[in-house]
C-alpha cells in the first residue's frame, strides 16, 4: 500500500440505486428472492394473528363462563342466548360469532368429567349441548372455533384437515359458586 492514495470504498446502491442499475443483476436476485421473502413475512403474520385469536378466544371463553359460574346465565329467560351473547362480546369482532360452536356440560364431580370431541364428515361438533349444572356442581365450557389459513402453504403444513382449516378450541372447567335460582 502507498502513502497518500486514497482507497474508493464500493456503494451499495439503495432503491435508487438499483433503479439505475443498468446490469439488471440486482433486480433478477429480488425477482428470485422476494416471493420467498413476502411468503414468509405473510405466514408470521398470519401464524401471529391465529395465536391473537386463539387467546382472545381462551379469554372469551373465561369471561362468559364466568357467567356460568356465578349463575347469572342460568337465571335468565334464554341461558343459551345469554351465554352466546356475553361470549360474542367478548370476541370484539374479531371472528365470525356465528360461526363459533360451544359445548356446556354439568358433572357431579370432577372425577365423572368425561366429554370426548366428536365430529361429523363436515366437521361440525356432534352431541354439542348447553347444560350448565347447578349451584355447587362441576360445569365443562368448550368453545370452538374452525381457522381458515389464507397463506398458501401455511394451510397445507399446519391444517388439521383437507378443507385447509384448524380447530381453535378453549375450554374452561369449574365449580358453580352457590347460588339460588329465581331470587
Amino acid at each position: 500500500m502507498k502513502f497518500g492514495t486514497v482507497e474508493k470504498r464500493q456503494r451499495v446502491p439503495g432503491i435508487a440505486g438499483l433503479l439505475r442499475a443498468s446490469g439488471g443483476g440486482m433486480i433478477i436476485e429480488f425477482a428470485f428472492v422476494a416471493p420467498f421473502v413476502i411468503l414468509i413475512m405473510m405466514a408470521t403474520i398470519e401464524l401471529s394473528w391465529t395465536f391473537f385469536v386463539g387467546a382472545a378466544l381462551e379469554g372469551a371463553a373465561e369471561n362468559a363462563a364466568r357467567q356460568i359460574r356465578t349463575g347469572q346465565v342460568q337465571q335468565n329467560d334464554d341461558p343459551v342466548a345469554s351465554f352466546q351473547a356475553k361470549l360474542c362480546e367478548q370476541l370484539f369482532n374479531l371472528i365470525d360469532c356465528t360461526e363459533v360452536t360451544f359445548d356446556v356440560r354439568g358433572f357431579s364431580d370432577f372425577a365423572s368429567v368425561s366429554a370426548p370431541l366428536e365430529f361429523d364428515e363436515n366437521g361440525q361438533l356432534i352431541g354439542a349441548t348447553f347444560t350448565p349444572g347447578n349451584s355447587g356442581e362441576i360445569t365443562l365450557v368448550r368453545v370452538l372455533y374452525r381457522w381458515k389459513y389464507l397463506t398458501p402453504l401455511v394451510s397445507e403444513a399446519l391444517a388439521a384437515d383437507c378443507s385447509g382449516t384448524t380447530l381453535l378450541l378453549a375450554t374452561v372447567a369449574f365449580q358453580n359458586e352457590p347460588y339460588e335460582l329465581g331470587g
